[in-house]
């Protein structure tokens, strides 16, 4: 009886040792996991920024061109009317401007 009981207390003891083994290593493998999803997650992030940039530049350029092939396309009469367009609105904005500057001069009296 007591060999046999000896026997269990090893088998008991032995599963103890394999349920702390196996806490262990899921705890390791927990932190290796984080570590990765963490650092995918910045690499994810990084290449997020330069698609961002990426397509922010290209919209920039597609509209440039699509600018450019609009002047382009038109007569010479349809351009002198943007002229007259394009001074109206500088009128406007040095008027605007103009009217601001002399509002914080009156605010600094």
């Amino acid at each position: 009886m007591g060999e046999l009981s000896k026997g269990l207390m090893n088998v008991a003891m032995a599963g103890v040792g394999a349920v702390a083994i196996v806490a262990e290593k899921a705890s390791e493998i927990g932190k290796i996991c984080a570590a990765k999803g963490a650092e995918t997650l910045e690499k994810g992030r990084a290449l997020n920024e330069e698609l961002r940039r990426k397509g922010e530049q290209v919209t920039r350029e597609r509209r440039e061109q699509s600018t450019n092939e609009a002047l382009e396309r038109m007569t010479a009469q349809e351009r002198q009317e943007l002229r007259r367009k394009l001074d109206d609105l500088d009128a406007r904005e040095a008027a605007a401007q103009a009217e601001e500057e002399r509002q914080e001069d009156q605010e600094d009296l």
